[in-house]
This record gives structure tokens, sequence and C-alpha cells, in this order.
């Protein structure tokens, strides 16, 4: 009896073992997928604020580098901070004053009457994201700073609207940032009393008549509804204390190498964007509420301002010394006339 040949039969394959085998060539085809961090992001008007809008675009392009980024955020500044603290997310976003205990060198930035325009800012911020040796004081241990979004000039909001000079400051209450180093020292230069405050309760002391003063960007008129501490006889000193920044730190070993030189160019790029919503900002203050400072009185602000920097430069520690050098050199290249460039004492 003659065996017939062996026939082989092809077996069906299972769909879920073809899709595990497209998969597998898929990954040793392609590079890993994207790493990701995420990100606290203070804004006063939540999700939908344009500070959250805009680092939102910022992770689109952080993408292209390699890293997928999450945007948590916050309405509370201090909790944002906080939990960047006890490592609960990568990188925060907070204002300059906020992050000065992580690094004095870019939060000196914010230093008062340091950048007086929108112009001075851009400039430094370009000059940071530009140079190396620039870039490098942005980093003080694991935490470096790797962006900077403008929040607007900080005005000082009066009840009384008959003060306009540094003398008609004393006596005055002024609610003043308790996280601040450098606001008590103001305070205390032009004879007023100090009151504790922070961003939840500048607002309604000074609404509610707790306070005759308190400094605020032009931003936060809005949403913090400072025009009702205004009324009726009240108005803002329109000559900026200084120029308020979010800026975005990291915890530098997190990222990847190169990113922070990225991350720097695209908000310096990038900075044109938030300097037009802070002047929105201003333009949206009635011109009812603005208290205009003549020429000659203007000079007593900026010696009570040089004042100020220099003790907190020299006696407190607070302002760090070549960032100072630096805005000085931008100021007197801008203006030449401006006493201080003779002097050249920052």
């Amino acid at each position: 009896m003659t065996a017939s040949p062996m026939r082989w039969t092809r077996l069906p394959i299972h769909p879920l073992l073809t899709l595990v085998a497209f998969l597998w060539g898929l990954l040793a085809t392609h590079p890993a997928l994207a790493e990701g961090r995420s990100i606290c992001v203070y804004d006063p008007s939540g999700r939908a604020g344009d500070f959250v809008r805009i680092m939102e675009q910022y992770a689109i392009e952080a993408s292209s580098w390699g890293l997928e980024v999450e945007i948590r955020a916050y309405t509370d500044e201090e909790t944002a901070t906080k939990d960047y603290e006890a490592s609960n997310c990568d990188a925060v976003v907070a204002t300059g004053v906020r992050l000065q205990r992580f690094n004095r060198f870019p939060a000196t930035l914010e230093a008062i009457g340091a950048v007086p325009d929108y112009d001075l800012l851009q400039q430094m911020v370009t000059t940071l994201a530009t140079y190396e040796s620039a870039a490098a004081r942005l980093r003080s241990g694991e935490h470096e700073t790797v962006g900077f979004i403008s929040a607007g000039s900080v005005y000082l909001f009066v009840r009384d609207r008959e003060v306009d000079t540094v003398s008609e400051l004393a006596g005055l209450r002024i609610a003043t940032m308790d996280y601040d180093i450098a606001s008590p020292t103001m305070v205390e230069r032009v004879g007023a009393i100090m009151v504790p405050a922070d961003l939840g309760s500048i607002g309604p002391k000074f609404n509610n008549g707790d306070v005759d003063a308190c400094y605020m960007s032009a931003p936060g008129f809005r949403p913090f509804e400072l025009w009702r501490g205004l009324e009726p006889d009240g108005g803002i000193i329109h000559f900026p204390l200084a120029q308020a920044t979010l800026q975005v730190m990291i915890r530098a070993p997190l990222f990847p190498n190169g990113f922070s030189a990225k991350s720097r160019t695209w908000f310096a790029t990038h900075l044109v964007d938030s300097i037009a919503l802070s002047k929105r900002a201003d333009a949206d203050i009635p011109d009812k509420h603005w208290i205009e400072v003549p020429a000659d009185r203007r000079e007593k602000w900026d010696e009570m301002f040089l004042d100020v920097r220099l003790r907190l430069r020299d006696d407190v520690g607070a302002y760090d010394g070549s960032m100072l050098t630096a805005l000085r050199k931008l100021r007197c290249a801008s203006d030449s006339s401006r006493a201080e460039c003779a002097e050249k004492r920052e």
C-alpha cells in the first residue's frame, strides 16, 4: 500500500497576532514615544486664561523637541509653586517675585523701577536667550528659568487721587505682598505702613478700604475688580513701578539636553504676544482712573526707585547686582540723559 504524500495545511492566523506583529514592526522602525513632563501654570483666570493659552501653544512646540508637556492650570499662585517645590510637577509658571527664592538673577528682572517700558523688557529677554554667558546665570542648582511671559506694568492704586508724589505716600497703609522681599523696603523708604497681603487678599483689602493703596499689574485690574476701590475718589498713578513677568522654571535634570536653550528662544520670539496682551490691559483701564505724573515729579520717583534697588542689592541681598547693571545699561542706551547714567551706581 502506497502512502499518500503528506499535505501541509496553512492554519488561519488570528487577527490579534497580526495586530501584535504590526505594532512590533512600528516599534522596531520608529523612535520611542516622546517623554512626558508636567508644568504647573499659574493663571488668575484659570484654564481659560491667556497665560494658559500661551503655555498650551508652547506645549505644542515642545512636542516637536521630543517632549510631551502636560499643562496643569492653577488660579492660586502659591499652590502652584508649592506643588513644584514638592515635586508634584516638573516645572512651574509663576511670577518672578514668587520664584525669587530659587534664583535672584531672573527675579531681579522685576526690580522696582528697573524696566520702565515693554521695549526694554523685550531687549532683556532677547539678551538672555541669545548669550550663553547670560543664560548660565539662569540656573541655580537644579532650578533653571527657561522662559519669560509679560504679565504687565505694575502700577500703584490709591484711594485718593491727590496722591501722586513720593512724599505723599508717607503714612499711607499699603497692601504689600508678604512673600516679596523687595516691597517692604519700598514701603519703609517712603514712610508708609505695610499691611501684609497676597494675591488672594490684596483686592478685598483695597476695595473694602482696609488699605489706602496697593500695587498690581494692569492685567489684574479686572480679575481682581480693583475699580471698586477706586470709587469715588481714587486713581492709578500712571508711572510703572516695575514690569511683572511670569517665569517658566524647570528642574533641569528632568529635561533633555538642549531643551532650555530652545525654550528660551521660543519665549523670546513670542514675548511680543504677551506684551500685546499687557498693552491691551493698559488700554482697557478707563482714562478717568489714570493719574498723570508731571515730568519734574518723575525724577523723584526714579530717585526713590534707585535708592530702594541699592538697598535691596547691598543690605538685603534680594537683587542680583549683575542683572541690575545690565538693566541700567539698557536704560541708558535708550535714554542717556538719565542722571543714573553718569553716576553708574548700579
